[in-house]
């Protein structure tokens, strides 16, 4: 019996033993990762939001003839410069001349017989309807006189205002009518950014606010004016469209060109720094079976990852916004964190 025991007591021993020694060989390695402080460089400033935009001419014209006729003269060329008032094209005068002598003819003719009229009226020998008639013709007469001459200045178009030849429509020897553009004439002496703002923000801004517009293509920034915003959301969509005005004397900013625009002064704002945002890469932020998103932090006590759930906001070019489950401080990881779970043992990488 006493050999039976001692035989048990050392089976038990060794279980024991074999079972710390597998304890042992499964304890989790700190998995290595990469973090990002939260500073007040990640936070979000609310009073200043960035709104992407396209660059646009401030005043734009489809020129066009008055009246028809075949273009005889088109001077300019795709890129030209104009001055206001620069002959930019002509047609055929001809039939409108030839009215304006018709029409000054008779209004010459009626003129005499106004004044031969009214003379013999001012004597008293003549019924007074005769001078009325006689002085309505002549005016008639200056009237027409007056519209073939206007016509006969029709015959040249010119620039309603300085500015470049953006495209042009039409070619000398076509027959221009009336109201049909020729060329498209821009103003680039000032530019707008024309950018959209959801039913959630028109309200948080207003005219005269300051603005910074950053053009990619150039690597430049440039100061605005926010100008104009739209009472009247787009056609079935809650957009309002907002104009932000930029000076142009170098003319380097061209239409088409794309920015991101930055508006300070933002109405309704709350200053307290208890309610502060931050920007993260949006693929650290994860999401829970509940439809919660979090993100893990480290826990500086034994360094480990902690779970912290947040609440995300806008989605913006180089991250996204997020409304509360940081403060500054806090150290997220950036990387590695995909393969951790609440309380994993974490090594942090040095850069």
């Amino acid at each position: 019996m006493m050999t039976k025991h001692f035989l048990y007591t050392l089976l038990f021993g060794l279980l024991i033993v074999s079972c710390g020694e597998e304890q042992t060989s499964k304890s989790i390695n700190p998995i290595a990762v990469n973090i990002v402080n939260i500073t007040q460089d990640n936070g979000v400033d609310s009073n200043s939001e960035k709104f992407p935009g396209i660059i646009k001419p401030i005043k734009t014209a489809n020129v066009s003839f008055q009246v028809a006729g075949d273009i005889t003269k088109l001077p300019v060329n795709l890129g030209d410069y104009v001055k206001k008032g620069q002959l930019i094209a002509a047609i055929d005068p001809s039939i409108y001349n030839a009215q304006y002598e018709a029409n000054k003819a008779q209004a010459n003719l009626a003129k005499e017989n106004f004044t031969r009229i009214n003379n013999v009226f001012q004597k008293g020998s003549i019924a007074e309807i005769r001078m009325l008639e006689a002085k309505s013709n002549y005016e008639q007469a200056q009237s027409a006189l007056n519209a073939a001459s206007k016509n006969v200045n029709h015959t040249k178009l010119t620039a309603p205002f300085s500015g470049y030849i953006s495209n042009k429509l039409m070619e000398s020897g076509d027959v221009a009518s009336p109201g049909r553009p020729i060329v498209e004439l821009v103003d680039l002496s000032k530019v707008q950014a024309i950018i959209s703002l959801s039913d959630h923000e028109i309200n948080n801004y207003k005219t005269g606010s300051k603005a910074n517009i950053y053009v990619p293509t150039l690597n430049q920034t440039f100061s605005g004016t926010l100008t104009e915003i739209a009472v009247q959301s787009e056609s079935q969509t809650p957009v309002y469209t907002a104009k932000i005005t930029v000076n142009n004397p170098d003319l380097i900013l061209k239409p088409g060109m794309t920015c991101t625009n930055i508006i300070e002064d933002k109405i309704n704002t709350v200053s307290d720094t208890s309610k502060q945002t931050f920007k993260l890469p949006i693929d650290v932020v994860s999401i829970t079976n509940e439809g919660q998103n979090f993100v893990y932090v480290v826990n500086t006590e034994n360094q480990t990852a902690q779970r912290k759930i947040v609440e995300i906001g806008k989605l913006y070019n180089d991250g996204i916004e997020i409304k509360s489950g940081l403060a500054i401080g806090d150290k997220v990881i950036t990387s590695g964190y995909h393969k951790l779970t609440n309380n994993t043992p974490i090594k942090i990488l040095t850069k």
